[in-house]
C-alpha cells in the first residue's frame, strides 16, 4: 500500500455550520486548506456528496448516516487509500497543522491516536487505521454507536494535553463552532488577534485576460474608499531589483538579509529566499499585517479564496470551472467575465472595478 497521507473531514450536509464564515472563508474551506497543507488526499464525509462535489472537493458517501459518527468515520476508513487516516470535524476553524502532525507521527503500532484535552477525549482530532473497521461496524450491529465506548475495543495510544501545548500554546485545536455565539467570538478573537493576518484573495486568469489592468482598478477604486490595499505578484522567474554593481546589490552579495532601502518616498526590502520561496500566507503575516486586505496576482494553485479573471476572446473555458458549472476548484469565490456564466458564485462584469469592489467589501471590509 502506498504511503499516502490521507484526512478525513465530516460534514453534515444538513447542518449549515460547515457554510459558516470566518474572515469570508466557510468553515469547511478552512478546514481543507489547514489539511491540505500537510496531507495528500483530504476527503469530505458526508451522507450528502452532491453539493460538495459541485464545489469541488474530494467525497466520500456516507454508507451509514444512520451510526452517526462511528458510521461516517467506518465509510472513510473503508475506502481510504492508506491505512491510517486523520479525523476531523469540519465546524474546527482553528485547527493547528503541528498538532495533527504530531498525532499522525504517533500512529506506528496503534490502531488510534486520539487526545484528550481539557474537555476531555477529542475523537474529531485523531488519528485511526484501517484495523478500527471490523470492531466499528460490530459495534453499529449492536447498537452502540458512541466513539468513546469504541475506543477501548482497540490499540489506543491516549495523548493529553498538556503534551500539546508546546506545539498550540493557546490551545485552540479542539475549538469547534457549535453556535452562532461561538462564532461570533471567534470572529472577536480573529479581530484581536491580526496574527493571522488580513483577508487575502488570489486574482488568477490565463495569460492576455487583462487581469493586472483590472486588478490596478480594483486597487485604485478600493484605496479611493479608504482601504489599505496590499498586493503580492507572482513571478514564475527570477526577477532582480538591486542590479550588479549597485550599493544595494553589494550589500546583498555581502550576505545582508534582509537589506531595506528607504528613503522619503519610499521604502524597498530585498530578502534573499535562501530555503525556497516563501508560502503566501508566510510572505502576508510577516510583512503585511497592517493592510485591510491583500490582493495577489497568480498563485494558480496556490489555497488563497480565488476570483478568476475570464474574457471570451481569451479563451472559451474557464480555469477553476467546469463548462457544466462544475467547480474545478472549491476555492473559487467569483468570476468576472463578459460571459453569463451558469455557476453557483457570483459572476461579474469584466472592465468594471466597482461590483468587484463591491463584492470585495461586502465580503472581507464590513467594519474594516
Amino acid at each position: 500500500m502506498r504511503d499516502i497521507r490521507t484526512a478525513l473531514v465530516m460534514v453534515d450536509a444538513g447542518d449549515e455550520r460547515w457554510s459558516w464564515e470566518l474572515q469570508g472563508e466557510p468553515l469547511v474551506h478552512r478546514v481543507h486548506r489547514i489539511l491540505e497543507a500537510f496531507f495528500d488526499e483530504v476527503l469530505l464525509v458526508t451522507p450528502e456528496p452532491g453539493p460538495f462535489q459541485a464545489m469541488g472537493y474530494k467525497t466520500l458517501a456516507d454508507e451509514r448516516p444512520d451510526a452517526g459518527l462511528l458510521g461516517a468515520i467506518a465509510t472513510g476508513l473503508k475506502h481510504i487509500p492508506s491505512h491510517y487516516a486523520a479525523v476531523v470535524g469540519a465546524d474546527m476553524p482553528f485547527l493547528h497543522p503541528r498538532v495533527l502532525r504530531h498525532l499522525y507521527t504517533l500512529r506506528s503500532g496503534w490502531d488510534v491516536v486520539v487526545p484528550r484535552g481539557p474537555r476531555g477525549f477529542e475523537p474529531l482530532c485523531a488519528v485511526y487505521s484501517k484495523a478500527c473497521v471490523a470492531p466499528m461496524e460490530e459495534r453499529i450491529a449492536r447498537g452502540n454507536l458512541k466513539v468513546l465506548d469504541f475506543i477501548s475495543d482497540v490499540r489506543t495510544r491516549i495523548v493529553n494535553g498538556e503534551d500539546l501545548l508546546a506545539l498550540d500554546p493557546q490551545g485552540l485545536t479542539f475549538r469547534n463552532v457549535s453556535s452562532r455565539t461561538d462564532l461570533d467570538e471567534c470572529r472577536l478573537y480573529l479581530a484581536r488577534l491580526r496574527g493571522y493576518g488580513p483577508p487575502a484573495v488570489s486574482f488568477v486568469a490565463k495569460s492576455g485576460t487583462g487581469k493586472t489592468t483590472l486588478l490596478e482598478k480594483v486597487i485604485a477604486e478600493l484605496t479611493r474608499r479608504g482601504y489599505r490595499v496590499g498586493t503580492i505578484k507572482h513571478d514564475a522567474h527570477r526577477f532582480e531589483i538591486d542590479h550588479e554593481g549597485k550599493d544595494s546589490w553589494r550589500l546583498t552579495r555581502a550576505g545582508a538579509s534582509p537589506m531595506v532601502i528607504s528613503s522619503a518616498e519610499k521604502l524597498a526590502m530585498v530578502h534573499p529566499n535562501a530555503r525556497g520561496e516563501m508560502t503566501l500566507e508566510e510572505i502576508i503575516y510577516r510583512f503585511m499585517t497592517e493592510a485591510d486586505i491583500v490582493l495577489t496576482e497568480g498563485y494558480k494553485t496556490g489555497g488563497l479564496p480565488k476570483i478568476e479573471v475570464h474574457r471570451s476572446a481569451r479563451s472559451p473555458e474557464l480555469l477553476c470551472a467546469a463548462p457544466d458549472g462544475t467547480l474545478r476548484d472549491h476555492r473559487l469565490i467569483a468570476v468576472v467575465s463578459d460571459h453569463p456564466w451558469n455557476l453557483p458564485v457570483p459572476v461579474l462584469p469584466l472592465d468594471h472595478p466597482g461590483p468587484v469592489c463591491d463584492f470585495l467589501e461586502e465580503r472581507y471590509l464590513a467594519g474594516a
